[in-house]
């Protein structure tokens, strides 16, 4: 199977630091489990990228079991996370990432 290179942008990163802390905060164990569901879809991103919903223009979307979603895109053979955004907050924001 083929396997594409997953790359966060800065801003992504940059999502993911309050939700560990957050985490972090409640139990130690939420912070490892949260980075090990993330982990996992970053996995799934990567094997099977064309898999997951389109959500704006070449924009898609991968669930994972905390209330967060992943949006990236497909380049040739690499995937380019673009936001880490809780499932209540405007998904819109991940759009002005894309460009």
């Amino acid at each position: 199977m083929d396997r594409y290179t997953v790359r966060l942008r800065r801003k992504a990163l940059t999502d993911v630091r309050p939700i560990r802390a957050w985490y972090e905060k409640i139990d130690s164990s939420l912070e490892e489990r949260f980075l090990q569901a993330l982990n996992e879809a970053l996995d799934r991103i990567e094997t099977r990228p064309n898999a997951y919903q389109v959500v704006y223009r070449s924009t898609r979307r991968v669930l994972h079991k905390f209330p967060y979603s992943v949006f990236y895109i497909v380049q040739a053979r690499s995937v380019v996370v673009l936001a880490v955004i809780h499932h209540k907050r405007d998904w819109k924001l991940a759009q002005g990432r894309s460009e």
